[in-house]
């Protein structure tokens, strides 16, 4: 593959992750909307359910997200065992910001707000009100 068709598949894979993550975001709010109308009066068996259904959606995105990342992992790779002197700018600034703090701290935070949302959502739905 040529470094055009890596950062090509490098991008694709951003875009999945993007277009999951705001999947989750919206089930979510979409939760915390169906607690403050109708499960927080609900009995303790339709929490679990409902709680239940929305982890597995919830959880679904977020494999496909780990999908989309072990690939883009992958083009990381591919890209950094081409020779630096053939390394194209594009390519280079890509690895570069990748590799930087806010690469980094993009990842850590995806994973963090993952995490938040789907234990806020059980503390909302089990502990609130």
């Amino acid at each position: 593959m040529s470094q055009l068709d890596l950062l090509n598949l490098s991008r694709s894979c951003a875009q999945g992750l993007t277009s999951d993550f705001a999947q989750i975001i919206t089930i979510t709010f979409a939760m915390v909307v169906a607690i403050y109308y109708f499960l927080h009066q609900a009995g303790i068996r339709m929490k679990i359910f409902a709680f239940t259904l929305y982890t597995f959606g919830i959880f679904a995105y977020f494999g496909m997200m780990l999908m989309d990342s072990e690939v883009a992992l992958g083009v990381q790779k591919a890209l950094r065992a081409i020779p630096s002197g053939a390394l194209e700018s594009p390519t280079q600034y890509y690895l570069g910001v990748r590799e930087s703090w806010l690469g980094i701290t993009t990842s850590a935070l995806l994973n963090l707000v993952f995490w938040i949302l789907w234990l806020g959502t059980g503390y909302l739905i089990f502990f609130w009100k």
